[in-house]
């Protein structure tokens, strides 16, 4: 069975080092304590006494001291310096994991999760884990060591005091446990408003042209000003109702101080704690508090930390979609849906589908919207597995082969066109990542782009702004079209991507696919039909079933469900804005 993702697993040689490093650096801070002990009982009875103090051992403790100050510097600015490049170097393993495990998820983990969830587990979420181990574990280490190594001085110094001392830290030990506990609840509500915030923020910049159309910038989007202020409602509790029980115990342990002091000031009245050790123990009490404080403060903050971990592991231990090892013949080949029944969630939307598309041959699939044609498309491409029945491509089931080789094998075109933030060249060698510049411009010259590139300020080398929002719709679908074409994949999966465009740009974008689909199996979600008249096969699609299957002329002379359709737009195709 394999073992859970945790933090430490990701690197164990690198936590190891990086904590092993914070132990080595912080004993030497501990043998400080004990030497100024030394130092003190070297001054303090000789003073008491009215006798000369012994000079030479007392140089020898400050050469001592010395010489474990030199050691503590050069230890300790190894281990800052190591710490940060073992948790950057882990932190960086894991969102390349996080996205090499996102890539191989079916399309139901992005519909469950907001896209501000899954940037802030790659984002916010990776950046806690980062702090933990560039931040909290070495100082949690230090917190830890140099108490431990005092404690334990102190114990030799008096034992009774020492049991009031360790009986307040086990009291304020009871405290930091109860605001870990409020931490785990208020924390996890926290985190999920701080996703849902940075959601509509998302929302906000990405529909900001439609706000301003309608007035509702500003607190007039009421799902951001909302999210908003429940995020700062939960902050504030989060704060208020952790920080009560970690104050009481902080308190306890100044209490605890007091109580040591007062019962050493009774115990050298008494006679039975000499002055220099009663002065040597309230020196090295207040240092031995002081980490302590930190630790059960730092104790809280990684309870809030591990909640981002738990958010990490949640996405590793998703089921990803099962992956065979057989191989496809790369020459495309016919698809079949055999029984093939679907559902999100419990929505059906494919009921025992059977079709079979031909190879080199153009299928459409038409429907009302909300009839399975993008479904079904999707199952093509593998981005859901089927619930029953089965696909197979040139004979091969899909779920037999790898999403990344049934993906080899198609290329995908649909109205929404997405431009990364870089090159045009860069954006069009996406089809084919290894391609040179003379076939990024022979493919982007068949898409009907090379011209309006070349006015481009920089050409090829020109930056698109994210999203593709620098060009128009139909210079985004040209490079779209560049992308698919310098794939070359033999099975074509189209939306139509001409529905929304002008005339101008719908002829030259028709053409672009003129040459993306010779010879390829293409497989068109058509919108208009007056596109796929010349269809070697249409697939209608009624309640999530194929109710007829055909030729344009064969469906339109069936007088059923395409010819209602059809009927209809030729209606539409007629409309006039009245007078």
């Amino acid at each position: 069975m394999k073992r859970r993702w945790s933090l430490i697993r990701e690197n164990p040689k690198a936590v190891a080092s990086l904590i092993g490093g914070s132990v080595l650096s912080n004993i030497p801070r501990g043998m400080f304590m004990g030497l100024i002990y030394m130092i003190i009982i070297q001054l303090a009875v000789p003073a008491l006494s009215d006798e000369a103090p012994d000079i030479p051992a007392l140089n020898r403790y400050v050469l001592w001291y010395t010489a474990i100050f030199a050691l503590y510097f050069v230890l300790s600015l190894w281990s800052q310096t190591n710490s940060f490049v073992q948790s950057y170097k882990i932190s960086t393993a894991i969102r390349l994991k996080l996205g090499d495990k996102l890539r191989r998820l079916s399309l139901g983990f992005f519909k469950s999760h907001d896209p501000g969830d899954v940037t802030a587990r790659i984002l916010h979420d990776v950046s806690k884990a980062e702090q933990v181990l560039s931040h909290n574990m070495p100082d949690i280490v230090a917190a830890a060591v140099v108490p431990f190594m005092l404690g334990t001085f102190l114990v030799f110094i008096n034992l009774k005091m020492s049991l009031v001392l360790f009986g307040g830290v086990l009291l304020a030990l009871v405290f930091t446990i109860v605001a870990r506990k409020i931490v785990e609840r208020l924390g996890r509500k926290h985190i999920s408003s701080i996703t849902e915030t940075s959601s509509r923020i998302l929302e906000y910049a990405g529909t900001v042209k439609l706000l301003k159309a309608y007035n509702m910038t500003g607190s007039r989007f009421q799902t951001l000003d909302r999210a908003m202020l429940k995020l700062k409602k939960l902050s504030f509790q989060q704060e208020v109702f952790a920080g009560i029980p970690v104050q009481i115990a902080l308190f306890i342990l100044d209490f605890s101080y007091l109580g040591v002091l007062l019962l050493g000031a009774t115990y050298c009245g008494r006679g039975f704690l000499t002055v220099p050790d009663f002065f040597s123990y309230a020196i090295l009490s207040y240092y031995f508090l002081a980490p302590v404080k930190q630790l059960w403060i730092m104790l809280v903050v990684l309870r809030y930390a591990s909640l981002s971990t738990e958010r990490i592991r949640e996405v590793f231990s998703t089921p990803e979609l099962p992956s065979g090892g057989e191989k496809g013949s790369g020459e495309g080949g016919s698809i079949k849906f055999d029984s093939v029944s679907f559902s999100y969630g419990s929505n059906r939307v494919l009921q025992n589908v059977d079709c079979l598309i031909p190879e080199g041959k153009l299928t459409a699939l038409v429907g009302h919207s909300g009839s399975g044609k993008t479904t079904m498309v999707n199952l093509i491409a593998r981005f859901w597995d089927v619930d029953s029945g089965s696909i197979s491509i040139g004979g091969i089931p899909i779920t037999s082969r790898s999403q990344e080789d049934v993906l080899e094998n198609i290329s995908m075109v649909f109205q929404d066109v997405y431009l990364f933030n870089d090159t045009i060249a860069a954006n069009i060698r996406v089809g084919k990542k290894d391609a040179t510049i003379e076939e990024i411009r022979a493919a982007a010259r068949m898409a009907r782009c090379d011209e309006f590139i070349e006015h481009l300020p920089i050409g090829y080398d020109t930056i698109v702004a994210e999203g593709g929002s620098s060009l128009s719709g139909g210079e985004k679908q040209r490079i779209s079209i560049a992308r698919a074409i310098l794939k070359d994949a033999p099975i074509v999966l189209l939306d139509e991507a001409t529905a929304s465009l002008d005339p101008e740009n719908e002829a030259e974008i028709q053409e672009a696919f003129d040459n993306l689909v010779a010879g390829k199996t293409l497989i068109v979600i058509a919108h208009r039909f007056h596109t796929i008249l010349h269809a070697d096969q249409i697939l209608v699609l009624d309640g999530g079933k194929i109710a007829e299957r055909g030729t344009h002329d064969e469906l339109v002379k069936l007088n059923g469900v395409y010819a209602g359709l059809w009927r209809e737009q030729q209606k539409a195709r007629s409309w006039k804005m009245g007078a």
